[in-house]
C-alpha cells in the first residue's frame, strides 16, 4: 500500500497577494502539490512505498512543474522510483488541468528533496560524531 504525504517546503504568500484577481505562485505551488499527493495515493502503487510529496515549484511562466518528493528507501532505489512516477506523469498532468482549472497545464517532472536529502545527511554526521 502506498502512503503519501504532503509536507509543505513552500512559503507563504506575499503580503497582499490576497487582493490579485489570480492565484499566487506560493498557492499555486501548494494547490499542485495537493492534488498529485491525492492521485499517487489514490494510486496505491506498492512500489512506491511511504512517498512524501514535499513541494512543487511551478517556473514563472507555467511550463513546467517539479514535484519534489521523499522516501524512505535508500538511494539505490531513486531511479526505480523516478521511473515509476513518470509512468503516472500524463495522468498527474491530466488531474492538475481538471482540478486547477488552469489555462495551460505545467509540464510535470519529479525529483527527490535535496533539503531532505541534506538534512538526513547533516543528521547521520552528527550522530556518528556522538558516538
Amino acid at each position: 500500500m502506498t502512503r503519501v504525504h504532503v509536507h509543505s517546503r513552500n512559503n507563504m504568500p506575499p503580503e497582499g497577494a490576497h487582493n490579485r484577481p489570480t492565484m499566487n505562485k506560493p498557492s499555486l505551488n501548494t494547490l499542485l502539490q495537493q492534488i498529485v499527493a491525492e492521485y499517487l495515493e489514490r494510486v496505491d502503487d506498492e512500489h512506491l512505498g511511504l512517498l512524501t510529496v514535499t513541494g512543487v515549484d511551478v517556473d514563472a511562466d507555467l511550463n513546467k512543474a517539479l514535484v519534489y518528493v521523499s522516501t524512505l528507501a535508500d538511494e539505490s532505489h531513486d531511479a526505480e522510483i523516478l521511473e515509476i512516477l513518470e509512468g503516472y506523469r500524463k495522468a498527474i498532468q491530466g488531474e492538475i488541468g481538471r482540478q486547477a482549472r488552469m489555462r495551460k497545464t505545467p509540464e510535470v517532472a519529479f525529483a527527490f528533496d535535496p533539503a531532505i536529502r541534506t538534512g538526513a545527511r547533516i543528521e547521520h554526521i552528527l550522530s556518528s560524531l556522538h558516538r
